[in-house]
């Protein structure tokens, strides 16, 4: 019900009405022009920029990083496609639910072992000297050569022996692959860098799970 205030307002005339207009476009527009609107702005166009720098990278025309990133990208792939594989391997083998599941725990333990191994390898002198890529790549080499031995292990004994191999050889191309980059590229160009290895392994889990299961 309306009230008797309401109903001795007078109705806006047409020039009210667009008085009232003006004043909203005025409004809006100051609010625009504001600290925080601007700011906001600006930050949605410096993304902008950052995405176009990305793309316009020298680094896609850099052979030796491509294959780099190709090669991360295979190395995490079968990472996944490895700890999906255990455990239906050591059933195979006829195995026990808990035989099999002792093959995860063993690849894990091995894995942090590796990585404090491999942390020391590419720390030294002539590794540096010489290039950490080549022997990340090595490294991988032999990661990917040794999982495929993992389907020919007869008996779980041979398989959990094979594992341990393998997660110390994982361990190394997984948590090096990042440290090489600095051979590769300018120091303007690391973080660019860096983030697109660290794309290439992201392509790694999302196929890796696919050709595993």
């Amino acid at each position: 019900m309306q009230t008797a205030e309401n109903l001795m307002t007078p109705l806006l005339t047409s020039d009210e009405h667009q008085e009232k207009l003006s004043e909203s476009h005025v409004t809006s527009y100051a609010f625009e022009k504001t600290p925080v609107y601007a700011g906001r702005r600006d930050y949605i166009a410096d993304d902008s920029r950052k995405c176009l720098r990305v793309l316009r990278s020298t680094l896609w025309t850099n052979f030796q990083f491509i294959v780099y990133c190709t090669v991360v990208a295979a190395v995490q792939g079968c990472i996944q496609s490895v700890l999906i594989f255990l455990p239906a391997r050591g059933r195979e083998l006829r195995a026990g639910p808990n035989a099999a599941a002792l093959l995860l725990t063993l690849f894990g333990v091995c894995d942090m072992a590796g990585r404090f191994i491999f942390g020391f390898v590419f720390d030294l002198r002539a590794v540096r000297q010489r290039g950490r890529s080549y022997v990340y790549l090595a490294v991988a080499a032999s990661f990917g050569a040794t999982a495929a031995l993992m389907a020919a292990a007869g008996d779980y004994a041979t398989l959990a022996t094979c594992t341990c191999v393998v997660a110390v050889m994982e361990a190394g191309a997984h948590s090096q692959r990042a440290t090489s980059v600095t051979e590769m590229v300018k120091p303007s160009q690391m973080a660019t860098g860096v983030g697109l290895v660290i794309f290439a392994q992201g392509v790694g889990n999302f196929y890796g799970p696919i050709v595993g299961g």
